[in-house]
């Protein structure tokens, strides 16, 4: 069970994500999936129902910005200006970046403070229903129906929000069926939402590949993306930044990671060197 001080910072941290992102209690219920007299418990100190798994779950959704460390790199930076641009303009924007360079969490910080925007993470064992429902249920909305009606209530209510912004990570896992029915959205939205499709570098030569041999809708989907952002990596100064922040402060030392270019082998490198060992 948590203790008293752990449970009032997700009582602080409920009230601070509803605050971000614009929503209701009863909105972040709909996506927890759980009662709205929950939080409602919750938010009067009626603690006693609440069990442990319950508080981790709530935990989960609105604890990220206060759980996951996060430094203010040139890419973190380049992410939120292509969240803003993509936003802004209804445009859908490709994000590229290999593993470890801090993509998700940058745009799962930019999701969290941001009203109107829905990240999904595509995994490889949705289909297209259940990426819809899990994006209906991002934008806590209650809706059950097949893949059209779904589609069209997506549609229905971006097309009514202030610059709506979805996010889909892990685009490159999407599948063909994936491509034409996001299309289909898109068309749907092309004036009001912005959609970001955020990949390691095969998804956008799959996307190339896919369109020179005229795979059907992978040609019409990828004019349909804007323009692309490829992350960099980490400068020599934003190392050294993050050794120091790790204890690692001599430039000697500091100097075996400079070709740490990504953030998670920087940081996995960094452990093994100021973490003690176990035999």
């Amino acid at each position: 069970m948590a203790k008293l001080v752990e449970k009032t910072e997700i009582k602080t941290a409920v009230n601070s994500y509803c605050r971000a992102k614009g929503i209701s209690k009863n909105e972040l219920a709909t996506q927890l999936n759980i009662s709205a007299a929950t939080l409602s418990n919750i938010e009067n100190d009626n603690w006693k129902s609440i069990d442990a798994k319950m508080w981790q779950k709530i935990w989960n959704k609105v604890g990220y910005l206060n759980s996951v460390q996060t430094f203010v790199t040139n890419d973190f930076k380049a992410v939120e200006r292509l969240c803003s641009f993509t936003r802004n303009n209804s445009f859908m924007t490709g994000l590229i970046a290999d593993t470890g360079m801090g993509k998700t969490t940058a745009l799962t910080s930019y999701s969290h403070r941001s009203k109107n925007t829905f990240y999904v993470s595509y995994d490889k064992t949705m289909k297209p229903r259940q990426f819809f429902a899990a994006l209906l249920k991002e934008m806590a909305i209650q809706f059950e129906g097949n893949i059209n009606e779904m589609v069209n209530r997506i549609s229905d209510e971006l097309n009514v929000m202030d610059s709506p912004l979805i996010i889909i990570d892990e685009a490159g896992k999407i599948t063909h069926t994936m491509i034409l029915y996001l299309q289909v959205l898109k068309d749907k939205t092309y004036l009001s939402c912005g959609i970001v499709l955020a990949g390691m570098p095969y998804f956008k030569s799959n996307l190339i590949k896919l369109s020179n041999k005229q795979r059907e809708g992978y040609a019409e989907f990828y004019r349909r993306i804007n323009l692309w952002h490829e992350l960099e990596g980490l400068t020599r100064d934003e190392i050294k930044e993050i050794c120091n922040h790790s204890g690692i402060k001599s430039a000697d030392l500091q100097r075996e990671f400079l070709n740490q270019k990504r953030f998670g082998n920087l940081v996995n490198s960094l452990l093994i060197k100021i973490l003690p060992h176990y035999n």
